[in-house]
């Protein structure tokens, strides 16, 4: 903004050095309407612009995909920098996730996700997501808050989001996540004794980006074993917790209403760790297929050539039109031996999120058998009716 000098872009100067009274008068009396006004459409406007970002179609099913050379754009950007990196960017689309699995020293289990969301625009938006489910009673509570601005402290190498009930904070290995909401809250703190994982696609030249083709490029680092403990509050009582949590960070100039996405976070109880993305446009064609396998400190890139992810069965929501999700999978890596069955703790999991960014998506703690046991999380975005038809009339 520069403030200093005054310019005329285009604008004709009139002669004249008299102003016509009655305009004057005119515009005092309703300059304030003219500001109120201008201030209502600002807002609509970014609200439109957050809110397509949260608008991912349904494609196709599942296919082969070749996998590209690097772009020259994305071989000059520039590499990842930890912890400086797990702060906020100047960025289009940013966020910050959590899930995992928890339980009571007397056997109690639970699971939950939470996530910030940050869009940057004409105006900026943060959303904040959250659920909770109650494995002995398979209620499911979920979450949801919406403000303008970035409710974060700007700290050069973390986080710190707090608004309301929720918080997440992070600086290196310690984070703490926090939500609550009618029925029950959450308190944790978590630590990392391992590094972090850059995802990195087979072929690209920079460790921890990720190119989704015409959505744009995303940077994508995780940390998938946090330690976690705390305090879970349900109807009032509260009960210490702990577990293991996944922890997501993902930002860059990418448009998520361009992709449709299939995403598994997976714990192995022998100790890997093992993460599959992938993403279709809108008319179905795949743009990425990749995942990260890791374990003992060894961490390997898998190419869409190294492993297979095939739907076994499918629920219908009763909630959101019919929605259909593919909520059992089976997932095979055969270079590391492994032929998984991924299904769903409770496969009602669906978070209607048509109050903060007019979407809906299946977000759910999985449980895993087969050649190895274990547990994770699935989301699956892009599967409303509704947005296919607006994408295929496009």
């Amino acid at each position: 903004m520069n403030t200093g000098t005054s310019r005329s872009y285009g604008i004709r100067q009139h002669s004249r050095g008299k102003t016509r009274p009655g305009s004057s008068r005119w515009f005092r009396r309703y300059r304030w309407l003219i500001i109120a006004g201008w201030l209502i459409m600002m807002v609509a406007v970014g609200w439109v612009l957050f809110s397509r970002s949260d608008r991912i179609p349904l494609a196709a099913s599942p296919g082969g995909v070749t996998e590209q050379p690097a772009t020259p754009a994305s071989a000059t950007m520039p590499p990842v920098k930890l912890p400086a990196d797990d702060a906020a960017h100047e960025m289009l689309t940013e966020w910050w996730y959590y899930s995992g699995h928890l339980q009571t020293d007397s056997g109690e289990r639970y699971s939950f996700h939470i996530a910030a969301f940050l869009r940057k625009g004409t105006l900026t938006h943060t959303v904040f997501h959250g659920s909770l489910l109650d494995h002995q009673t398979e209620k499911l509570y979920a979450e949801q808050a919406r403000t303008a601005g970035n409710p974060s402290d700007g700290r050069r190498d973390g986080f710190a989001f707090k608004f309301g009930s929720w918080q997440l904070q992070g600086e290196g290995a310690q984070h703490a996540a926090k939500m609550a909401g009618k029925d029950f809250a959450l308190d944790l703190q978590l630590n990392d004794s391992r590094q972090p994982l850059l995802h990195q696609a087979p072929g690209t030249p920079i460790a921890g980006l990720l190119d989704f083709g015409v959505a744009g490029k995303s940077y994508y680092t995780s940390r998938p074993r946090m330690a976690a403990q705390g305090v879970l509050t349900i109807g009032g009582t509260a009960r210490k917790v702990h577990g293991e949590v996944w922890f997501d960070h993902q930002w860059g100039d990418f448009e998520a209403a361009k992709l449709r996405w299939n995403w598994f976070a997976l714990q192995l109880t022998d100790g890997a760790d093992l993460m599959i993305f992938e993403l279709f446009d809108r008319q179905g064609e795949p743009v990425l297929r990749m995942g990260t396998y890791s374990k003992d400190g060894e961490v390997s890139a898998l190419g869409a050539s190294d492993f297979e992810a095939s739907s076994r069965g499918t629920w219908k929501s009763p909630s959101s039109g019919g929605v259909l999700y593919p909520v059992h999978w089976t997932i095979a890596v055969p270079a590391r031996g492994l032929k998984l069955k991924v299904d769903p703790v409770i496969r009602a999991s669906e978070f209607d999120a048509r109050t903060t960014t007019l979407n809906v998506y299946w977000e759910g703690a999985v449980k895993l058998s087969g050649s190895h046991r274990g547990v994770g999380f699935m989301e699956l975005s892009g599967y409303h009716p509704s947005l296919q038809q607006a994408a295929t009339s496009q």
